[in-house]
């Protein structure tokens, strides 16, 4: 599915594109003549990438997933913005059709993929800062903020749609020899991670199986069969397999080793962060924010869940082109 054109000498190239007299043309703009798939080259094997809007030069809005999803699951959030701007949805390591190494034994924080996102950007633009936005909901949202405050060049605003985060003392435990591992063992959304089924006789089956139920309970039509589109490998004889392994998408969970305080007190451009009413993953670490990033704005966000980009996507186009300005 991510076969490259052999004649181009372009490392970046559109994933499964078209080889023609005018350049490269991804399958995927014969249907969504504003989406292109990309593959960039990284350590170990490459960063999967949907490119939404312009497809060459600067980069307006970069967008990092949630655990377990990939970035075709936002389609719908992403591709009614504006034409003219160019919008970039990374699969992380270990999700959709990224195949950077993902082992999960070695999962202790959020770092490598924060360095992966960086490393992503500088083989995609030379332009500073890398992007005008970076965005992200739930670990995206959290891998953003690592980013960029591990590079301050990197973008231009920051936007975490209910990050994941963790209070210091549950960090302080993790710190421990095996702390990541003992966690597994005890977090519900990890043991229920470890435990979901990664594989089926067909996707219709899978959409039978989620469709209304648990985490999608609440998605709008549309972004079930994105999120099902690149979420799962097809095989030969029909049956299919997350492409997100349990084992990835349990560790990913519990490791938290990634030291956000510093992170907070290290930001240094505009930020938001939209918090769910419902089922939080942000709303925990609130009572610090204003002795740990006093300009960054904390907004609520009235009938939501953690899913907000899925239940509630005009508002988070609002806020992504507001920073934007």
């Amino acid at each position: 599915m991510l076969d490259q054109c052999a004649a181009s000498g372009n490392p970046i190239q559109p994933a499964g594109a078209l080889c023609s007299g005018s350049g490269m043309v991804s399958p995927a703009t014969l249907f969504h003549q504003t989406m292109q798939r990309l593959t960039i080259p990284g350590r170990g094997g490459h960063v999967a990438a949907l490119n939404f809007g312009r497809a060459h030069g600067p980069i307006d809005i970069l967008f990092l997933h949630a655990t377990g999803f990939c970035a075709h699951t936002y389609r719908r959030l992403l591709e009614p913005l504006d034409g003219a701007l160019r919008a970039v949805a990374l699969d992380l390591r270990g999700h959709g059709h990224t195949t950077l190494p993902a082992n999960p034994a070695r999962l202790a924080h959020w770092h490598g993929y924060a360095d992966d996102v960086i490393r992503t950007l500088e083989r995609l633009t030379d332009a500073e800062p890398r992007t005008r936005l970076i965005a992200g909901h739930s670990l995206g949202g959290t891998v953003a903020l690592l980013a960029a405050t591990r590079a301050p060049r990197l973008a231009g605003a920051l936007l975490m749609i209910d990050p994941a985060m963790v209070l210091p003392w549950m960090r302080r435990w993790l710190l421990l020899p095996f702390g990541p591992r003992l966690l597994r063992r005890r977090l519900p959304i990890a043991k229920s991670a470890a435990r979901r089924r990664s594989d089926f006789p067909a996707l219709h089956e899978v959409r039978a199986s989620y469709d209304g139920r648990g985490a999608f309970r609440s998605w709008l039509p549309g972004f079930l069969d994105d999120y099902l589109e690149d979420a799962f490998e097809r095989r030969s004889d029909g049956s299919v397999a997350l492409r997100c392994t349990p084992a990835w998408e349990a560790a990913t969970f519990c490791a938290h080793r990634h030291d956000l305080q510093a992170a907070l007190r290290k930001l240094a451009i505009p930020a938001r962060m939209l918090v769910a009413e419902q089922h939080s993953t942000s709303a925990r670490i609130l009572p610090l924010l204003p002795g740990l990033a006093p300009e960054l704005i904390a907004e609520p966000v009235p009938g939501s869940s953690h899913f907000i980009p899925m239940e509630q996507p005009e508002l988070v186009r609002e806020r992504m082109l507001a920073l934007l300005r």
